[in-house]
């Protein structure tokens, strides 16, 4: 290919693994279910938080939005490398921890 590629997306069902340049692996959305609120009873609107995809990620500064009953959307300030659907989102306020879930789709940038 003349040039590095990255896995980027995996579809079981086609059976199918598509590749791209590094750049195809950063995204600025993604959305997680199977929410656990901490210290807040649940999210009616848009909230500023600071989130993390990863362990040894830095909290990185964000927007949560509701998407419905147990869905959020999360949109970062700036995009992020390697959001994987399953991995689990945990979002921060200060020291404290709002809350978190299991990212479930990370839209194609583009």
């Amino acid at each position: 290919m003349g040039q590095p590629v990255y896995v980027c997306k995996k579809d079981m069902e086609a059976n199918t693994v598509s590749v791209g340049p590094e750049s195809a692996l950063y995204t600025g959305t993604l959305f997680a279910r199977d929410l656990n609120w901490i210290s807040v009873p649940g999210l009616d609107g848009p909230m500023r938080v600071r989130a993390k995809t990863r362990y040894r990620q830095a909290e990185q500064p964000a927007t949560v939005y509701p998407e419905g009953p147990d869905c959020i959307r999360l949109e970062f300030d700036q995009p992020q490398r390697a959001v994987t659907v399953g991995q689990a989102l945990v979002l921060y306020d200060g020291e404290l921890v709002v809350g978190g879930g299991t990212i479930s789709r990370v839209p194609e940038e583009g």
